[in-house]
């Protein structure tokens, strides 16, 4: 049964015993207080209202008397007035009365109370007229004979009812007090009962807590205390054969945790070592990534120079080829021209030719008429003179058209060898504009071709940058688990071992750092870089197929 329960029994049954005594002495307690509160709230006025009235009457009797003995009439009047406010003081007293009482005998009781009072006042009205008379022989005599009877016949009633209050109140009093007895016996009865009982639960209680604990509560705090403290050198000292209290479970805690903090001890120093391995490792791999990383962007500008050169070249080659296009282009209509010009030229020479006979013509045509000059004598002189200077003129025109025919001619020739060069010309140059073409396509080609090169250098520059950054993270993951092993460490110094333990963990420890020791990298990662790009290239290939994932320790 678990303690909790055990108290809650206890604990429960000692309220339940406690809510049964208190539940029995509150009801008797009201049932005496009924009782109280019907003597002092009921019977107690009633019997004073009795009082006032017996008290009334007694003084009527004095006051009669006196009214006989009146000196004058002021002092009448006065003692009227006081036989007066007696009767008013028990009509009121009978009033109340007549409200608070119940039951057949004080009601009838009260009844003749009430007779007597309305005989004794009728005569006290029938006195006050003889006593006003000179002579009082008849007021004495009607006082003796009727009023003082009267007053005592209400005097005897009021007492038998004040008798009977006074009875109900002894009686009241007397059943208060038997309550009283009964409870207080009952009440110590249960007290005592209870009392055992709550000794008894008690004792069973701390028996099966001194058991549940298996000592004293004191002795776990300490023992408790000096763990909490950090010292888990501590015996833990139990009954012979307890192996289930909380004392035995706390010994087991104890042995189990001195367990626990000593391989966690030898895990923090194994992991202490594993740390600084793989930041002396990680440290290496970032260096060498870093030189990868520099021999790549070198690499990379490179092929971007290269890119540019094959740029430009192929820019050049596509302004070559529109000029070869252009050149051939020209050439044709080159050819074309001369051509025309030969043709053209031709037909000059043609037309010198012709113009060459109508000189020549016109020499002989002019000879002919300096002849006939000749022949008239003089009269022909004039025209003798016209025809020479024809004659002088078309010789001069012959000449200069054959001179104009041999110029002619030999332009012909010219005209009709640049036509047969420029014709031979052409294909040269379309051929050459070919081959510029092909020079632009190749050109284009090598420029798609470095791209790819340059594209897959930044890819491979992207990855070693990542894998530098990686290998620097990798660094500084790896001191801050040998930190983070350094604050363990420092955590399970607080503890507080015994000495087998503490043997026990050292013989762990250098168990774990041999495996440690062997799994330690052979070979240096960081190397010198002072080769071309290519080189740096082929040193990084290299590097990353020489790092080996099995040279690193896992967690």
């Amino acid at each position: 049964m678990k303690v909790a329960t055990r108290l809650a029994w206890g604990f429960g049954i000692m309220i339940v015993l406690l809510a049964a005594i208190s539940v029995l002495s509150i009801t008797r307690l009201e049932k005496i207080n009924e009782s109280l509160t019907d003597v002092t709230m009921n019977r107690y006025p009633k019997t004073a209202l009795l009082n006032e009235v017996l008290q009334k009457s007694l003084d009527d009797g004095r006051q009669l008397r006196g009214l006989l003995l009146a000196a004058d009439d002021a002092e009448a009047t006065r003692l009227r007035k006081r036989l007066a406010d007696n009767a008013a003081a028990r009509g009121q007293a009978m009033g109340k009365l007549d409200k608070t009482i119940s039951g057949e005998t004080p009601r009838a009781l009260l009844k003749k109370v009430e007779d007597n009072r309305a005989a004794l006042e009728q005569r006290i009205d029938g006195f006050f007229a003889l006593a006003s008379a000179a002579d009082k022989s008849n007021a004495v005599a009607y006082l003796r004979s009727d009023i003082l009877p009267a007053n005592t016949a209400l005097e005897v009633a009021v007492r038998d009812l004040l008798n009977y209050e006074v009875q109900q109140m002894d009686a009241a009093n007397a059943a208060g007090d038997e309550m009283y007895d009964q409870t207080r016996m009952l009440v110590m009865a249960l007290s005592g009962g209870a009392l055992v009982l709550a000794l008894l639960i008690g004792l069973l209680i701390t028996r099966g807590l001194l058991k549940l604990l298996g000592g004293e509560p004191a002795y776990a705090a300490h023992i408790l205390q000096q763990v909490a403290g950090g010292d888990l050198s501590v015996e833990v000292k139990t009954r012979k054969g307890d192996t289930t209290s909380m004392m035995a479970n706390v010994g087991n805690m104890v042995t189990r945790l001195s367990q626990v903090v000593s391989e966690v001890n030898s895990s923090a120093e194994a992991l202490a070592g594993a740390s600084e391995e793989v930041s002396a490792t990680a440290q290496s791999l970032s260096q060498a990534s870093s030189e990868q990383a520099a021999g790549v962007e070198e690499t990379s500008a490179s092929i971007e120079q290269m890119t540019a050169s094959i740029a430009q070249n192929t820019e050049n080659a596509k302004v070559t080829d529109s000029m070869a296009t252009k050149a051939s282009t020209e050439a044709a209509e080159g050819g074309e021209a001369v051509t025309s010009t030969v043709a053209a030229m031709k037909q000059i020479a043609q037309k010198i030719g012709i113009i060459d006979d109508i000189a020549y013509q016109t020499n002989l045509l002019a000879l002919n008429a300096a002849i006939e000059a000749a022949r008239a004598g003089e009269h022909g002189k004039g025209f003798a003179v016209v025809a020479a200077e024809v004659r002088k003129l078309a010789e001069r025109s012959q000449v200069a058209a054959q001179e104009i025919g041999d110029v002619a001619g030999s332009s012909v020739d010219l005209a009709e060898r640049a036509g047969r060069l420029l014709e031979q010309m052409v294909p040269n140059i379309r051929k050459t504009s070919d081959l510029v073409q092909e020079i632009t396509a190749a050109s284009e080609e090598q420029s798609s071709g470095v791209g790819q090169i340059n594209a897959a250098v930044a890819q491979l520059s992207q990855t070693t940058q990542q894998n530098a950054s990686s290998s620097e993270e990798l660094a500084a993951t790896a001191e801050e688990m040998s930190a983070q092993a350094e604050q363990l460490q420092a955590a399970m110094s607080f503890f507080k071992l015994s000495d087998s333990v503490a043997r026990a963990a050292g013989t762990a420890a250098a168990a774990r750092k041999r495996p440690l020791a062997a799994r330690r990298p052979t070979a240096a990662l960081g190397r010198d870089v002072e080769a071309e790009p290519a080189g740096k290239l082929a040193y990084a290939a290299a590097g990353a197929d020489a790092i080996d994932e099995s040279q690193f320790v896992r967690y």
